[in-house]
């Protein structure tokens, strides 16, 4: 009888641990999200804040060090870096994997 209940309890920490991973994986995918590159926006020498290649707006004006960045369909914008991010083309489909320090993570399709 004792090796029932010992086996019994370690099957519903067993169950408890992967609905546990379950939900986690779910919360995870669910920040990885498809999004379409807007406008990317590049330093400019001479001026502050980044300027975009497609509208030629400016952003971060007040900022004294600006970097790259890029804004995308769901309205957020997110610095990148410039060499790693350089030939990704605006109208790409793209997935943010990580946002960290404002800095995001892309992947290609």
């Amino acid at each position: 009888m004792v090796n029932v209940r010992v086996k019994v309890m370690i099957l519903g920490i067993l169950l408890v641990l992967l609905m546990g991973l379950f939900v986690l994986k779910i919360v995870v995918i669910s920040q990885k999200e498809w999004v379409l590159i807007e406008e990317k926006y590049f330093p400019v020498n001479g001026n502050k804040g980044s300027t975009g290649i497609k509208t030629g707006e400016i952003i971060d004006e007040k900022n004294r060090y600006p970097s790259c960045s890029m804004r995308f369909d769901n309205g957020r914008t997110y610095k990148v870096d410039c060499d790693q991010y350089l030939d990704f083309n605006v109208g790409e489909k793209v997935r943010i994997i990580t946002v960290d320090n404002e800095y995001a993570k892309l992947r290609r399709k």
